[in-house]
């Protein structure tokens, strides 16, 4: 491997530098210690060049769609080409939509509110309640907890298998939970 290739993968594994990363808090038993972000799904750190970028763009503000002015049609542009950028990496088809919401949370609210009436959603009993709240009003399974990952797939197969009748279904499921620590 070449002095190159060793300093080109390790740039791709570097984190990327955050609002925050170097701040101190308090320790009870006296002195500081870095902060430990540990619930990023709550509260995700900006990127330090997105903040810059914004901070950049700042003085040119105004209204998304909702005004006729040069920083209104401007604001207007860049939120619209913002979302052709996120199709275009998320890798969409020319009918898909890009819908942006402010949060994971807001994001399955809205889905909650979309899912057709025959629609049944499986979840697993052990998701954090930012996955359960969403379905109280639709037609939920909840799963035993799985021990393993493939526990866990072979579960929701047979799940999906044995749903009567077959319609629309969704599975919702953490990655990787705060709470827990599970992946």
């Amino acid at each position: 491997m070449s002095v190159f290739t060793a300093a080109a993968d390790q740039s791709l594994c570097a984190p990327l530098p955050v609002l925050g990363e170097d701040v101190l808090v308090p320790l009870v038993t006296g002195g500081e210690v870095g902060y430990a972000a540990l619930d990023y799904a709550a509260s995700a750190p900006a990127l330090k060049r997105v903040w810059d970028d914004v901070a950049a763009y700042a003085p040119y503000y105004g209204s998304v769609h909702r005004g006729a002015g040069y920083l209104s049609q401007l604001s207007t542009d860049l939120f619209e080409s913002s979302r052709a950028t996120v199709a275009e990496f998320l890798g969409c088809r020319p009918e898909d939509q890009v819908v942006f919401t402010r949060s994971t949370t807001d994001s399955l609210n809205l889905l909650a509110a979309a899912l057709p009436a025959d629609c049944q959603v499986f979840v697993f009993e052990t998701e954090h309640h930012a996955s359960l709240l969403p379905w109280r009003d639709a037609r939920v399974t909840y799963l035993n907890a799985p021990r393993t990952p493939a526990e866990a797939v072979a579960t929701l197969e047979r799940a999906l298998a044995d749903r009567e009748p077959y319609g629309p279904a969704l599975v919702c499921v953490t990655g990787a939970s705060n709470v827990t620590g599970e992946l």
